[in-house]
């Protein structure tokens, strides 16, 4: 984030937090119930909002370097980023062009990725490199080992970000994604430099927009984090929309400190956190000792989510001190947001009553409207 947004933000917080208000909408609006557990939208939506559109799905900063890897589930379709010898970040599906083998599990370097069930191999350019008995694979017709190469998919980082499309022509640069009108801010951020932490995986019983709901509002801080966000950072929050992504920021508790320093004297940096999200709903949390994504995808019901949790160390902060707020927000996520996810997932079936979200839950009208626009 620049010099300049960063005061303009600061500012907006600053005045939130001393009247003590958040930014709202003009008027409250409801939600069918039916939308967190209704078997045929939900399909709709996995189609429409993530087989068919980019997807962010993890930090530059856990490919770091050459030979590199990352291996993931994206919709139960196997994932495989791989940055080559120059570089370059390549996707491909993780499966052997043999018998469909997977070829890599977690996060690592390797220089090639041999298939565990007959062992092929391949470069980091999905190239086939050996065939155990490679004469038995010749024939009149064809012998040409490019035949075989590995599926490549689509795949970009413009902001450190690294978003990929889970069909050949689908356009993966920011765009694409619909997060242009914050390009440029987030790659202010430099996030390529940034240090991979950790990674973890949650399955969770609740439909994936209720997840996301938890990362779009701060109206629960005092309660549901009353004894640990809410002793750190306020509930008066500010936030921008755009065409499919938005800004979310709150201040820390601290930020009354601004109202005796002149502006010229204040920080270069926001004085809170700042949650960017990105179609269909991933969060870049950035603070000042690092940044996480939260993810959270279709599972194999209405009721059910797959989530990611990754977090990333600021390069000019103390790494145990970028742990330390990863594990906090990851300890309040599972804890405290995820729990009462599932709580709601289960009150909304049961009940069928339709909900409304107040003034003060602008950002989650926002992002409702987005996700209620006509699926493809």
């Amino acid at each position: 984030m620049d010099k300049k947004t960063a005061k303009d933000l600061n500012r907006r917080l600053l005045a939130n937090f001393l009247s003590k208000v958040s930014d709202c909408a003009e008027a409250p609006t409801h939600l069918k119930a039916e939308i967190f557990f209704d078997e045929a939208l939900f399909e709709s939506e996995k189609k429409s909002f993530y087989l068919n559109a980019p997807q962010p799905v993890a930090f530059s900063a856990e490919i770091p370097s050459p030979n590199s890897y990352l291996a993931l589930d994206v919709l139960n379709i196997p994932i495989m980023l791989v940055r080559n010898k120059d570089g370059i970040l390549k996707a491909f599906i993780n499966a052997c062009t043999h018998r469909g083998g997977k070829l890599a599990d977690g996060a690592g370097h390797k220089n090639l990725f041999t298939c565990g069930f007959h062992g092929w191999s391949f470069d980091p350019n999905g190239n086939v490199v050996s065939r155990p008995q490679e004469a038995c694979f010749h024939s009149d017709t064809s012998d040409d080992k490019s035949d075989f190469a590995l599926t490549e998919l689509p795949v970009s980082e413009t902001c450190g970000v690294v978003i990929i499309g889970l069909k050949e022509d689908i356009g993966v640069e920011p765009a694409d994604a619909g997060y242009e009108p914050l390009a440029a801010e987030l790659q202010n951020y430099d996030l390529k430099t940034y240090k991979a932490l950790d990674r973890r995986e949650f399955d969770v019983a609740a439909n994936w927009k209720l997840i996301n709901d938890l990362s779009l509002e701060s109206y629960h801080f005092p309660v549901l984090h009353r004894d640990t966000v809410a002793q750190v950072l306020a509930e008066t929050s500010i936030f921008d929309s755009y065409d499919r992504c938005s800004r979310w920021a709150f201040p820390w508790m601290s930020i009354g400190r601004l109202d005796d320093i002149d502006e010229k004297d204040w920080p270069e940096k926001i004085e809170g956190s700042c949650t960017y999200t990105l179609f269909p709903g991933v969060m870049l949390i950035l603070n000042a000792s690092g940044a996480q994504m939260i993810r959270a995808e279709p599972g194999e019901k209405p009721n059910h989510s797959r989530i990611s949790y990754v977090g990333l160390a600021h390069p000019e902060t103390d790494e145990a001190e970028a742990r330390s707020g990863y594990e906090f927000g990851g300890k309040v996520f599972e804890e405290e947001d995820l729990a009462s996810a599932i709580e709601c997932q289960k009150g909304l079936e049961a009940s069928r009553k339709d909900l409304i979200l107040g003034t003060n839950e602008a950002l989650l009208q926002f992002w409702h409207q987005l996700w209620m626009q006509p699926t493809k």
